[in-house]
This record gives C-alpha cells, sequence and structure tokens, in this order.
C-alpha cells in the first residue's frame, strides 16, 4: 500500500507540469502563420512616397513575414507582427522604434460584429464580421477597440495608457502587443485575424497615409485619386496571390478581405493528440517509478 501512495504522487508531481503549461507565464502557441515575403506593394504595384524622410528599406520594414499569438498564462496575450526588416531600422521621427508603421488587429471571434473597419482609413471591408480591433501607431497610440464602441467618439476604446497590462513594443524584426487577458479574455484557438499594414499619416484618414494614382513627397501612388483604393502596403495572408486577389478594387467598390486562422477540425485534433500524449507520457513515467519499485 505505502508503495502505491509513493507510486501516486510522483505520478502527480511528473503530470501537473505538463497539463498546466502556460499557467506559470510560459508561452502557449495558439496561432501561428508566415506570410509571403516581398510583397509589401499592396495589389502589386503601389509605391512609397518620394520624401528623403522615408528610407530605401521602407518596403521591407513594411513587409509582414509572420503573425504570432501566445498566452501568457493566465494573465496576457501576445500578439507578434514580424517584418523583413526591423521595424526600427530607421526613427527619423522618434517614438518607440515602429514610427512608419500604421497596423490594425481585427480579431473574429465569431458572432455579431463589423464588416466594416471602425473608421474610414484603410480603404477595405471584411467577408467576416470583427468583434475586437487592435489599433496600433507609435508615440503610445494604441487602443482596443470593441466593435459595439462609436466611431464618432474620438476617445473610444482603451487607451494603453489608461490601463495596466497594455504594452507595445519593438523586439528584434517584431513589433509586440502584450495585452491583460482581464481586457481581452485568453486567445481561443477558434480566433481569426485581419492584419492591415499601412504608412502611418497624423493627418490622415484613421492616421493611414493615402496612397494616390500618382506618388508625392508623402504620399503613395499606384492607387486612385478616389476614396476606393486601399491604403494598405500588406495584409495578412496565407499564399502567394491571395494579397493581390483581396485587395484588388474598383471605383465604387471596396476591396473585400478573408480572415486568416487555423482550420477549426484541425485544431480540434491537435488538442486531442496533445491531450493522449501527455496521457500516454504519464503512464509510462508512471510504470518506469513501479518497476523501479518494485526492484527495491
Amino acid at each position: 500500500m505505502r508503495r502505491r501512495w509513493i507510486v501516486f504522487f510522483v505520478w502527480v508531481l511528473l503530470v501537473l507540469p505538463v497539463v498546466n503549461v502556460g499557467a506559470s507565464g510560459e508561452f502557449e502557441p495558439i496561432f501561428s502563420v508566415e506570410d509571403p515575403r516581398g510583397d509589401s506593394f499592396g495589389p502589386g504595384d503601389y509605391s512609397y512616397p518620394q520624401h528623403q524622410s522615408f528610407p530605401q528599406e521602407l518596403p521591407q520594414m513594411l513587409d509582414l513575414t509572420a503573425f504570432n499569438v501566445f498566452n501568457l498564462g493566465d494573465e496576457a496575450v501576445r500578439f507578434e507582427f514580424h517584418f523583413a526588416q526591423r521595424p526600427d531600422l530607421h526613427q527619423p521621427w522618434g517614438g518607440a522604434g515602429f514610427n512608419f508603421h500604421r497596423l490594425d488587429l481585427y480579431i473574429v471571434k465569431d458572432g455579431e460584429g463589423r464588416t466594416t473597419t471602425f473608421r474610414p482609413g484603410a480603404q477595405v471591408e471584411f467577408s467576416q464580421p470583427w468583434q475586437l480591433n487592435l489599433r496600433l501607431r507609435d508615440w503610445r497610440g494604441a487602443f482596443l477597440i470593441d466593435a459595439q464602441h462609436d466611431p464618432d467618439d474620438s476617445q473610444a476604446g482603451i487607451w494603453q495608457d489608461q490601463v495596466q497590462g497594455f504594452d507595445v513594443f519593438v523586439e528584434g524584426n517584431a513589433i509586440v502587443v502584450e495585452i491583460s487577458q482581464t481586457l481581452i479574455g485568453a486567445a481561443a484557438p477558434q480566433w481569426k485575424y485581419y492584419v492591415l499594414v499601412g504608412l502611418q499619416d497624423p493627418y490622415g484618414p484613421d492616421q493611414y497615409r493615402e496612397i494616390n494614382q500618382l506618388p508625392g513627397p508623402w504620399t503613395g501612388g499606384g492607387g486612385c485619386d478616389s476614396e476606393f483604393n486601399p491604403n494598405l502596403y500588406d495584409i495578412l495572408v496565407k499564399s502567394e496571390g491571395a494579397q493581390k486577389d483581396q485587395l484588388a478594387w474598383d471605383v465604387g467598390h471596396y476591396a473585400v478581405l478573408d480572415p486568416v486562422g487555423p482550420e477549426s477540425t484541425s485544431a480540434r485534433v491537435w488538442g486531442i493528440i496533445k491531450i493522449i500524449g501527455v496521457v500516454l507520457m504519464a503512464a509510462g513515467l508512471a510504470s518506469l517509478v513501479w518497476i523501479l519499485l518494485r526492484k527495491n
């Protein structure tokens, strides 16, 4: 009987650290996807502003290459936006290190929401409604916005300086957001995402820099002089050609984007596999301890 209790307690000590992955602040991967490189030209023919403040490496600085989502235990969610070049390679205007970037992350959690951007500026629409929006720009300009918030309210959403646990920073080639789960909830495997990458302009529509028909010192080129072409240089897609197809537009019609996320079936299967793996590992370790105790 004594041996059985010893085996039981050893089994508990061995299994609990495995079952509680992420409960102590470790990174728990929720979603990860690579984005095609070299596609930071919108539908394919966008050009960048011509003023000398914009460096020649700017297309690489805005070239999204990967997007990762982690749960940090039960405390925070971490979003990583990786680029081909460091976001802080050039900082002509100071800030936290990504003063060229204007990013929007729209999260699809299923349910009611919006199929338009929170405010006009990116000039795209969505095929599935979103429920949460992370609006990111430099100079501590990040907001968490709910689809139910009023776009006409200039103070809509939760500003990062209003709360604790809402941090945005540069780490290597990535812009990273870590936000408390009390604000956003724990990231779920079924979430899907829209990632919009534009150039920041404090005077532009929703602080996106406009892309006109012809480039200028402070505006990009390759679009048109109407309000319908996307003001985006890159979006999150899984395959080559998807970005060009989704950013296609006509006068009178916005481009319509599709969210990116895990396939629900594969995510469920992977979860089952992980549970089976934990159980088999625990059983194997318990058997090993039992054999060792019997020999003694």
